[in-house]
């Protein structure tokens, strides 16, 4: 009896016992993963916990070798690599004729010249081309003031090759009045095209001088032969000679001439130019309007020929009239031989005196070829 007892105790404690062991087996719905599904959804979670650090502030901790075995190398430069941007020119064609301009070697801009002042300017260019430069090759007058240039140089006797410098002049005359003067040039290729300076081939180069009143110059010859009485005789007969007339007149010649050239090959600018009666030991005379000498005044002229002067003799005279009085004071017999008189007379000694002055020229001899020049003749008073 007590036995049946016992058992009927265990028995429910026994029941009780395997409930509670249910209450932990798996359930049939949700099969704990494994393998690859394993591998995921660890990798899923990680992911998860990573993110909930970063929206959080807290850095995700790293520990060395963790993530070796998937570590992919970064593709681009790492943080301490620094790129730095290059400009890469874009080719561009050669062009075969273009120049640069170095630098003025002779007669800076707003260089001071005298008038009538004979000068070479010289610039230094540059070939910026791809062809060579010859002797094909000019400099041209572009525009502006002439100054009594040619209308074209050779650029060089030899070669320029790419890269090089040539040195390149023209010899040219300071106007006879003041004011400031600039001419203009370009190049010109074999082919008769003109071309400047510059990345454009465009750009002119030039030379700009200033002509000032020459300090002391009292009485400019000139400027008064107009006003003068021009008289040509020899033969037995004078006659008065008309200002500016031909230059064939066989009573003579009194005029202004400009761009012409001298016997010594240069050309002149405006410039006062006589020539004696046709006939054997004629001459021509020119009586200026009155001037007070004073103290230091000089007469200064460049005497010469005109070119093709071929057998050309003359005599040149320069004197002074007081009244009907006339006083030589200077005297230079010139032949066609090249070459210039360049006369200084000192006149201080006739200070106080109002004279004409008379310029006066003889054919020595038959007249042949006698056109002559009075080059910026005038009265200059020193310091």
């Amino acid at each position: 009896m007590q036995t049946i007892r016992r058992y009927r105790l265990v028995f429910p404690l026994l029941i009780l016992f395997i409930l509670a062991l249910a209450c932990n087996f798996p359930r049939e719905g949700t099969p704990t993963p494994s393998g690859p599904e394993m591998l995921r959804t660890y990798a899923a979670r990680t992911i998860q916990a990573q993110l909930t650090l970063v929206a959080t502030g807290v850095q995700p901790s790293f520990t060395p070798g963790q993530l070796e075995a998937t570590a992919t190398p970064p593709s681009g430069p790492s943080p301490t690599s620094a790129t730095i941007a290059t400009h890469t020119p874009t080719p561009t064609q050669g062009v075969c004729d273009q120049g640069g301009f170095e630098k003025d070697v002779t007669i800076p801009d707003n260089t001071v010249l005298e008038a009538g002042q004979e000068f070479t300017k010289t610039w230094r260019l540059r070939n910026d081309g791809v062809c060579s430069w010859n002797s094909s090759y000019a400099i041209v007058f572009d525009h502006g003031d002439a100054m009594n240039g040619p209308p074209s140089a050779p650029l060089t006797s030899g070669t320029v090759a790419p890269g090089e410098t040539v040195d390149v002049s023209a010899d040219l005359i300071a106007p006879e009045a003041p004011g400031t003067y600039q001419g203009y040039w370009k190049l010109r290729n074999p082919a008769g095209q003109t071309f400047g300076l510059g990345e454009k081939r465009d750009k002119d180069f030039w030379v700009k001088i200033k002509i000032e009143p020459q300090s002391g110059i009292t009485y400019d010859f000139n400027i008064l032969a107009k006003s003068a009485t021009w008289v040509g005789s020899g033969g037995g007969s004078a006659v008065e000679v008309p200002f500016n007339g031909a230059d064939d007149n066989p009573d003579g010649v009194a005029k202004l001439k400009d761009d012409f050239i001298l016997e010594n090959g240069k050309r002149s600018g405006i410039a006062l130019v006589t020539g004696p009666k046709k006939t054997d030991d004629g001459r021509i005379t020119g009586t200026f309007p009155a001037y007070l000498i004073k103290d230091k005044d000089h007469f200064k002229a460049k005497l010469g020929f005109l070119e093709n002067c071929n057998n050309g003799q003359v005599i040149f005279q320069f004197g002074i009239k007081e009244g009907d009085a006339g006083q030589k004071l200077g005297e230079w017999a010139k032949s066609c031989d090249g070459l210039l008189i360049f006369p200084d007379i000192d006149l201080s000694s006739y200070a106080g005196r109002e004279v004409q002055f008379v310029l006066e020229v003889l054919a020595d001899g038959t007249p042949v070829n006698d056109l002559v020049v009075w080059g910026s003749a005038r009265i200059e008073r020193e310091k």
